[in-house]
Order: C-alpha cells, then structure tokens, then sequence
C-alpha cells in the first residue's frame, strides 16, 4: 500500500459542510450546488458582503499581499477579495471538493473577481500547512464558530502569520453574557430530561465552559463577546477594531447582528 490507512480513512471520512448541509437542511439544495443561487444568497437575501463592505480594506492590506480565506465555502469573499491590485494570491482552503473545484470558479466568475491570483486547497483547521510566518492576512467569515477548538485554530493561525499579520474575524454573531447563559441553562435542562426519561440521543446538542454546541449537524457553536475576545488575546493577538455592522443575518431583519474582529498578530 502507497498509503497509511490513516491517511485513506482521513480521505474518505472527512467532514465535510456542504454534505452536512444537505441531510440535515435539504432546502439548502439550491444554495449549496447553483452557483447563481450562491451568491445571491450571499449578496442579496444576507447582509455578508454588505457587512464586510463596512471595512476599510485598503488601510489594511498592503502591497503583494499573501492571504488565506480559512473555510472559503463557495469562495465568495477570495473573489471580492482578489480584485484589490495590492493582493498578489488568496489560498482559498476547505474541506469541500465541491465547494472548491465546482462552484468556486463560477462564484468568483459572479464576484468579478481574478480567478488567477486564488489557489484552491482542500483541508481542514488544523493543522494548516504553512510554514510558520508565511501569511499576511487570514479571513474567515462566519467560520470560526465551526471549529472543534477555537483556542487552537486561532493559535494556529498565529503561527502562520508574518509578525504584524492581521486576523479578520468577519461576520460572527457572538451572544451577550446574558443571552449566552440563558442558552445554555434551557440546554440543561433539555439534556437532564432526557437522561432523566431514557430518550436516547445518537447526536446532539452538548454544553461546555468553552462553548455551546447548539448545532451537531454542522457544528455550530455559540460563544460569548467576553470568550471571543479571551479567546483571541490568549492566541497572541490584539483586537485592534470591533466593528458592530448593526447588520442582521438576513436582509429582512431576521438573525443576530453581524460583529467583526480585526486583530493584529504579536
């Protein structure tokens, strides 16, 4: 065999969202496989690139810059982001072949922006194989809710950005300390139930001090303002400006207001 097995297994069983997306959420079909209904999801029925307008990008990236779209998706934002004249190439990483090599190319034909200058890289959070410094900027834009450990990704993210580097936690939608509590208390109460009842759950939802997993299907989990800002200074940055867009999820103002963190390496 030219492979470890473990190498195969990684290969074959790796988690992937558009997938996840379609058992658990089949009305995300169009969405996830036409690449028209892609960024008009992005574009027109959400706020995301309507908030990430909101960010002074050219103060930000300087000259030939290097940046890295960690859970790229479709790839809408390497393509908004590929037409500034100062970014010299966009690593656009996923864990989605579909994503990447299927309606990738098509959204960034939709964005108008320079395919040449993305290179499309299937793979997870950890590790990321760069070497360590390599990057000017990495974005990540609704993502970092995903991770199994956001304490780890974004030390890893740290390792692999230029001293100075910057972080762009872009659309996240952090709860209040209050808000965040009361998510957690009604998941407790949920789970003590059904230990309480024998209702056997092959899947679901689990409560931690570093975050609520309210989502196992896609891993969506919910952190506090207060754990996103301990989490990023204790990963060696400093949050350097939040921006509130006062934009909701969706256009028709439904959904968590849109929050960014722009963080500087140290």
């Amino acid at each position: 065999m030219n492979k470890s097995w473990i190498y195969k297994q990684t290969d074959l069983n790796v988690a992937q969202f558009d997938k996840a997306m379609e058992t658990y959420y089949p009305e995300s079909r169009a969405f996830i496989h036409d690449p028209r209904e892609h960024v008009a999801r992005i574009c027109d029925q959400c706020n995301y690139l309507d908030a990430i307008k909101l960010i002074d990008w050219k103060a930000y990236i300087r000259h030939d810059c290097s940046i890295m779209d960690l859970g790229c998706g479709g790839g809408w934002l390497s393509g908004y982001l590929s037409k500034s004249e100062s970014v010299s190439v966009i690593y656009a990483l996923d864990s989605s072949k579909h994503y990447l090599f299927e309606l990738m190319p098509q959204v960034v034909k939709f964005m108008e922006g320079r395919q040449e200058k993305i290179v499309p890289i299937e793979g997870l959070f950890m590790p990321l194989l760069f070497q360590d410094g390599f990057l000017d900027i990495v974005v990540a834009s609704s993502v970092l809710h995903h991770a199994d450990s956001l304490d780890g990704v974004l030390k890893e993210i740290r390792r692999t950005l230029k001293k100075d580097g910057l972080l762009f936690v872009l659309n996240e939608t952090p709860s209040s300390r209050f808000g965040h509590m009361f998510l957690l208390a009604k998941a407790v109460i949920k789970i003590f139930f059904n230990v309480l009842l024998r209702n056997y759950k092959p899947i679901s939802q689990s409560v931690s001090s570093s975050g609520y997993l309210y989502d196992p299907y896609l891993g969506d989990r919910d952190y506090p303002l207060w754990y996103w800002k301990k989490a990023i200074e204790r990963s060696g940055f400093s949050i350097i400006e939040y921006v509130d867009t006062r934009l909701p999820t969706m256009k028709k103002g439904k959904g968590t207001r849109l929050v960014h963190l722009i963080c500087k390496a140290v």
